[in-house]
């Protein structure tokens, strides 16, 4: 009987572990992205799972995004969901966001909340978009999109709790495909600058 107790309790303690472990996940939107070679291109990283209105909450977050820098150069990193606000500052308090080079290929990012953990759990919608990375698209091909630890445990993709705690979490991988512009493009609009002259000239 008590071996059977024991081996409960285990069960439990397992099953807690295994899904507090991977409380929220990380990915890109849209996961996959084709666009004419020369634009530009944003993605959104977001963050799902979390707590509503519950633990855990995002108090901090250590992310280390790898591209291909052949296909896509970075241009610019905003921080914060464009429709719900700073969600590490929900209460007024502030935060915290800085991004770097951390190679050639791989963008660090870095946030931290000043709130109390009480209004992380309350006002922390459970999710939110953390940054918006913009991309110039170099040449044709596809970049993968990835949350990697360049070189650990130093240097690791981290997040934390409302408590400051260590949060555990799923990655998920997204893609950018630049493609050649279509020739019929390419003349289409040769096509419609030359009725735009023709017709300046018959206006003079």
């Amino acid at each position: 009987m008590k071996k059977v107790l024991f081996l409960a309790v285990v069960l439990v303690v397992v099953v807690f572990f295994s899904l507090s472990a991977f409380a929220a996940t990380i990915g890109f939107e849209p996961a996959s992205q084709i666009v004419p070679v020369g634009e530009s291109v944003s993605v959104d990283l977001v963050i799902s799972g979390l707590g509503d209105g519950t633990s855990p909450s995002l108090g901090g977050f250590d992310l280390f995004i790898e591209y291909d820098p052949t296909i896509l150069a970075l241009s610019d990193v905003s921080f914060g969901d464009p429709t719900l606000g700073d969600q590490l500052d929900v209460s007024g308090w502030g935060s915290l966001y800085e991004h770097s080079s951390y190679s050639s290929n791989v963008e660090y990012l870095f946030g931290l909340s000043y709130n109390l953990a009480e209004d992380l759990i309350n006002f922390q919608a459970p999710s939110f978009v953390l940054a918006t990375l913009t991309f110039d698209t170099l040449s044709v091909g596809t970049s993968p999109l990835e949350i990697v630890d360049p070189n650990p445990p130093f240097f690791a993709s981290r997040l934390s709790d409302e408590w400051g705690n260590a949060l555990g979490f799923e990655r998920e991988s997204g893609s950018v495909s630049p493609v050649p512009v279509p020739a019929t493009f390419i003349l289409f609009g040769f096509g419609l600058g030359g009725i735009g002259i023709l017709r300046r000239k018959k206006v003079f």
